[in-house]
């Protein structure tokens, strides 16, 4: 048996990345599927020095995202798969704020549509222990975090119960060395997206699942190896 079940992945981005192409990453990042991926980045941990030109820069787009008809070819957001995915997210986000979080744009459901949308979402000012840290959001909802180093970035990141992908934006070379090392995912990558790829291993740890799916490794996941000895 091999089960890839759900994720809270993390985007870092530390201050040596190029933050442009990390912020461009990390909407379509969030925004895969709608929001409604497994490995769809969904906690944003950003260094400080940089966080408000990351932030004002991530609300401006979200706000340019495109919300409406999946069958329009300029639609960016589509809507959530069903009405009790839409209601669940909704309550997830009302916790949130009800816990002392903040929205800095969207944080409802589209208003006067025919099926389920929901706004592109930034919430921000989390409490660390507010229980929502350790939830998935599946649907157009990022959580932003801010931290002053690298200690506390993987700190964090590796806080929830998830450990399914993991995405990282650094140019610096040591602190590439140690995300790659201290992350608790099944995948982590380095300034790009989280994705599956019919030549990797794919899957996660602790409950993001077991096993591996893709790649030989995953092939010999659903062999069962015949040992032999003659004398």
């Amino acid at each position: 048996m091999v089960l890839e079940l759900g994720g809270s992945d993390p985007f870092i981005v530390m201050a040596s990345a190029d933050l442009e192409t990390a912020v461009a990453t990390a909407v379509s990042a969030r925004m895969i599927n709608s929001g409604q991926s497994c490995i769809a980045a969904k906690r944003f941990i950003v260094q400080e020095s940089i966080a408000d030109a990351f932030t004002e820069q991530l609300v401006l787009k979200y706000g340019a995202l495109q919300v409406g008809d999946p069958m329009n070819p300029d639609t960016e957001i589509g809507p959530l798969a069903t009405a009790t995915i839409l209601k669940d997210l909704d309550a997830q986000v009302r916790a949130c704020v009800h816990q002392g979080g903040k929205v800095l744009i969207g944080g409802a459901p589209l208003p006067h549509t025919q099926g389920n949308y929901y706004q592109p979402t930034i919430l921000a000012d989390i409490p660390l222990t507010a229980p929502i840290n350790q939830e998935e959001f599946f649907g157009p909802v990022a959580l932003l975090y801010r931290m002053p180093d690298l200690d506390t970035a993987i700190r964090l990141a590796n806080s929830t119960p998830f450990g399914l992908g993991a995405s990282a934006w650094t140019q610096d070379a040591a602190e590439r060395d140690r995300l790659i090392q201290e992350i608790e995912a099944g995948s982590v990558f380095i300034n790009g997206m989280v994705k599956s790829d019919p030549r990797l291993p794919f899957g996660g740890i602790k409950r993001s699942g077991y096993g591996r799916e893709l790649s030989a490794e995953g092939i010999r996941e659903f062999v069962n190896i015949k040992t032999v000895w003659v004398k």
